[in-house]
């Protein structure tokens, strides 16, 4: 039997059968043995026909019977192909040791065909086995079409080729110069049996997988697809379904491949198909992974394998393993990796899958490599390359030469390497795999670099970022899963700017470093977000909702467990575990939604990075900074964009940069030490803080001197940076004498800057008609005339208002007098008119999905939790109305409230923080509210003080409020003087009372 890496998996259901042998189209003899059946053949056959079919009979028997003498002895000694069948027959009884046949059905599709000595028969073939210990049915048997070509020998009809039907056929079917020929050659082949269908499959996936040819691999699919259709056959639709799937997958377009394997799955499932479930979950896993959505890959491999483990499988389940491995080699944890690929080598080397073996053989060099074990891990790449050309896997050929160049990047043998990283660049071309073919250039550019071959590592790099820039126009699901594709590919951009730096082209410099940022929310601000509520059908809308029923519920049991005085750990840490599987179904299923609804994709690629001119329009005046960093393994560059003087020069920009000697591992422990000096409001920070400024800010200080506005695009680890409390070597906070601001890039700044201008069209040409349902107001439409609403002190339930007043808005969910105080002033500076003011229990969460659409101006004073492992999941503490809300108003649920704010304020802790995500910036609240439609946010840095909060805040809104009636004040300007003010007083001298809150986005106006 063929065995390939990506097993086929049969949709067939699969029962108990009798041996049954049928040698003629309509004659059927049920439990008979071979020689019973011949003794009683039909008297009309001729004597050739009855020995061909006696030899048929004895043949299945033999197999059955894992009779391999008398099965050899059917055969023609003088048949080229003896020795192949033997080794084939010889590899499936060894790997089918433990399966036991109870069931043998063989029926000839058409008479046997005779032309003198020779003779040809095909027949379908259906097999059942039983594992021997299990007692459950064995893997690799099922439906098959065998085509068997006969010669006569001294009177005796002999085998003289064994093959699947498909074998035969397929390679006629490549060879053929039109489709008519391909349509005559199939309808000499019917009928299209189930065997035969499955057939064609595993030779389209031997065609893909071992050869790397998707154009044959396509045509071979779709013959099948078409063939499945015309014989009304579900197992050959769904094998078609599932192989095209693959195909996209290689050609990096998955969005088809995850439109594809839903519909299979959905059959399967609905067909309660468990290997069908099994062998679909996997590549759907493969889809998040290749995404970078590694947890997901986890739970679908995961799922995968138990699904397995419970039919009792001993060989599909190797697949799932080795992914499993993947997944946690993505996830840094080598040793888990190294386990999984290990117990799936073993199962591949027992069945003689020569594809598996190799495959496993790259994966084990790939951990040996990160690991710096340079010897073992070459050792393990060259065992598998023999395979890989055997095959004629040009891609797998590609990554196993390029795993091997890599070794000897990191051994400074950087000649050998670009040859090894050259070769490995053609094979991934000629094979159309731009998965490895990014990775191929990615190395060729760095050992070329190293070798100080500039022009060839500049093309490299530039080829690959154009291969990763095709690749995210076809990429499947929500903003998040989008954003994660990006995390671990930024490689190349980062490369280019280090290089063009040292080659003194800042301005194509800044065009790279804008490219590695904010790319997610750079396509949703330039082409909105899909709505995917508008798309369900019902059947989608009612299991959405029980999906997100059942992750509210199990979050609150987890608030209410958590609340109580003393909680239940192992009752915790059950429903932690219910819940984290529920938010990972959620998140599946809303996957599989944007799959189902190709309209909901977002447009990408249509927004370019911002050019100098368009810069010149963020600075202004000359009197405003933007500063960007650009963190690479070694170095961190700063760059600076400024005008000198605007009456003279006009848009003329004023680019420098500097390279910073530091390493980003070092960078990232440094800023960690310091955030946690200020957030623990420890004495000891100034040194720190000087030196940081000296490292980050100092070579840039001729240009920040005079300018009363900084926007910050950090990078990395500098996202946890609070720059505005760093002290000059004169002793002043940055702050001081800057108004700071943050942004994700400046072209994320720009498209908020657009935005912002069409809702103050939108909100100065509104009336006090009836608005628009949530999410649908525009620049057409009118809006009402209230500008804020604000919520703070929401009852958190009756049991916890008896909770200890807590000075600190964390986790222990105390009552925040402050925060309620701190709303209603606002109420007072907005006006009973312009404001809605909600606290206790009206500050609900259902209150925040139905009317925050409506207001420029958010304001939550409440408890923050953050959730850093997964940050889409942070949130905001609010009242609960019902039993469908449980008062948790998450990130994720944020993204989709279809917001027109110009400015939400989260006066909680630690809403600044998130996960740092290369290629985007920070995910978290910020990242969640921008989605949503918000263009600034206020957002903390730490756990704050509850007091000195309340009065920085009312004084920020107070400052904005007013500058509408005097000289315009920028919601930085309104954030720094509000600062000032609070360090003035003696109490709250240190930066943890002041400096915890930033503003992020548009805060320049």
């Amino acid at each position: 039997m063929c065995r390939n890496l990506n097993r086929r998996h049969s949709f067939v259901r699969r029962t108990g059968l009798l041996f049954v042998f049928v040698c003629c189209v309509a004659l059927s003899i049920r439990a008979q043995t071979a020689e019973e059946q011949i003794a009683k053949s039909s008297p009309s056959l001729t004597p050739d026909q009855a020995a061909v079919h006696a030899a048929l009979l004895r043949g299945y028997e033999a197999y059955a019977k894992r009779d391999a003498a008398t099965l050899f002895s059917l055969f023609s000694q003088q048949s080229p192909y003896l020795p192949a069948f033997q080794q084939l027959m010889r590899e499936d009884f060894a790997a089918n040791e433990s399966a036991r046949i109870d069931g043998l059905s063989a029926k000839l599709t058409r008479n046997v065909q005779f032309e003198g000595d020779k003779a040809k028969a095909r027949l379908y073939v259906q097999i059942h086995a039983v594992d021997k210990v299990t007692g459950k049915s064995a893997e690799g048997f099922g439906d098959m079409d065998h085509t068997l070509h006969f010669v006569r020998e001294k009177g005796d009809w002999k085998i003289w080729q064994f093959l699947s039907t498909a074998e035969e056929l397929v390679p006629d079917l490549l060879a053929a110069k039109s489709d008519e020929e391909r349509a005559t050659l199939l309808m000499a082949y019917e009928p299209f049996t189930d065997g035969l269908l499955k057939g064609l499959a595993d030779q389209a996936q031997s065609v893909l997988e071992a050869k790397g040819d998707e154009a044959r691999a396509t045509m071979l699919f779709n013959i099948v697809l078409a063939m499945g259709k015309k014989a009304n056959s579900t197992f050959g639709i769904a094998n078609a379904m599932v192989g095209l799937g693959d195909v996209y997958v290689t050609q990096g377009d998955y969005l088809r491949a995850a439109d594809n394997y839903q519909q299979v799955m959905k059959l399967a499932e609905k067909l309660s198909i468990p290997q069908g479930i099994a062998a679909v979950s996997v590549k759907l896993g493969n889809i998040h992974y290749h995404q970078g959505n590694f947890t997901q890959a986890m739970e679908y491999y995961q799922r995968s394998a138990k699904l397995y483990e419970k039919l009792g499988s001993t060989q599909e389940i190797a697949y799932p393993l080795l992914s499993i491995g993947n997944a946690y080699f993505a996830q840094n944890n080598y040793t888990q990796a190294l386990e999984y690929y290990q117990r799936s080598l073993k199962i591949y080397e027992r069945i003689f899958d020569k594809g598996g073996e190799a495959y496993l053989l790259n994966r084990i060099g790939e951990v040996y490599s990160v690991q710096e074990r340079f010897p073992e891990a070459v050792n393990f790449y060259q065992r598998s390359l023999p395979v890989w050309e055997e095959l004629g896997n040009k891609s797998l050929t590609a990554i196993s030469l390029n795993g091997i160049g890599n070794v000897r990047y990191r051994e400074g043998k950087y000649t050998e390497a670009i040859e090894l990283s050259s070769r490995a660049t053609e094979l991934a071309r000629e094979a159309n795999a731009p998965e490895v073919l990014w990775k191929t250039l990615t190395a060729l550019g760095r050992a070329s670099l190293a070798l100080k071959k500039v022009d060839e590592a500049q093309q490299a790099y530039v080829d690959a970022i154009a291969v990763l820039e095709k690749l995210r126009g076809q990429l499947v699901g929500n903003e998040r899963d989008r954003q994660q594709f990006f995390e671990n590919k930024t490689e190349p951009y980062v490369a280019m700017v280090e290089l063009l730096v040292a080659q003194g082209r800042l301005a194509e410099a800044f065009h790279y470093a804008e490219l590695a940022k904010g790319r997610t929310l750079l396509d949703v601000l330039r082409n909105g977000r899909a709505d995917i509520t508008q798309t369900m059908t019902d059947e989608e809308r009612s299991q959405e909702k029980q999906l997100h029923a059942s992750v509210t519920s199990l979050g609150s049991q987890l608030r209410k467990e958590s609340s109580r005085p003393h909680p239940d750990k192992t009752r915790l840490t059950s429903i932690e575990a219910r819940l984290q599987t529920a938010r990972l179904e959620y998140e599946a299923y809303e996957t599989r939604i944007y799959a189902a609804h190709p309209e909901l994709k977002i447009k990408r690629g249509t927004a370019q990075a911002i050019t100098l001119p368009e810069v010149a329009s963020l600075i202004g005046d000359e009197h405003t900074a933007l500063l960007e960093y650009v963190v690479a393994p070694d170095k961190t560059y700063l760059f600076v964009l400024s005008k000198k003087n605007a009456t003279v020069d006009g848009d003329r920009i004023d680019i420098k940069v500097y390279a910073i000697a530091i390493s980003a591992l070092e960078l990232g422990s440094r800023v960690q030490g310091f955030r946690r000096q200020v957030a623990n409001n420890a004495l000891d920070f100034k040194e720190q803080s000087r030196q940081l400024y000296e490292l980050l800010l100092s070579p840039a200080q001729k240009e920040l001197d005079g300018k009363a506005t900084v926007c910050i695009v950090p990078a990395g680890g500098l996202w946890e940076l609070p720059f505005q409390a760093l002290l000059s070597l004169r002793g002043k906070y940055f702050l001081e004498d800057h108004a700071v601001v943050y942004a994700p890039s400046l072209s994320v700044l720009r498209e908020m800057r657009k935005k912002d201008a069409q809702r103050e069209l939108a909100f100065a040409s509104a009336s006090t008609a009836p608005g628009p349902s949530p999410g649908k107001i525009s620049a057409t439409t009118s809006a009402p005339a209230p500008s804020l609403l604000a919520m703070g002190n929401p009852a958190l339930g009756a049991s916890l208002v008896t909770r200890t007043k807590s000075s600190n808005r964390d986790f222990s969910l105390g009552e925040l007098p402050e925060a309620e105080q701190e709303v209603k002033t606002l109420g007072e500076i907005y006006g009973t008119q312009n404001s809605k003011i909600l606290t206790g229990a009206a500050a609900h969460e259902e209150a925040v999905k139905t009317e925050a659409w409506r207001y420029p101006i958010l304001h939550f004073a409440t408890h923050g939790l953050l959730d850093d492992t997964n940050p889409l999941y942070s949130r905001l503490m609010l009242a609960s109305s019902s039993d469908d809300d449980d008062g948790l108003l998450e990130a994720r649920e944020i993204l989709k409230l279809g917001l027109h704010a110009d400015l939400a304020v989260l006066s909680a802790c630690q809403t600044a923080r998130g996960q740092i995500a290369p290629g985007e910036g920070l995910i978290g609240m910020s990242w969640a509210f921008f989605i949503a439609g918000t263009s600034t946010t206020v957002v903390s840095q730490w756990k704050v003080d509850s007091g000195s909060t309340a009065r920085l805040m009312v004084d920020f809104h107070r400052r904005l409020q007013i500058s509408k009636d005097q000289t315009a004040v920028s919601k930085a300007e309104a954030l720094r003087q509000a600062a000032l003010k609070l360090m003035s007083e003696p109490k709250y001298q240190h930066p943890f009372f002041w400096s915890g809150f930033v503003v992020v986005g548009n805060g320049m106006n």
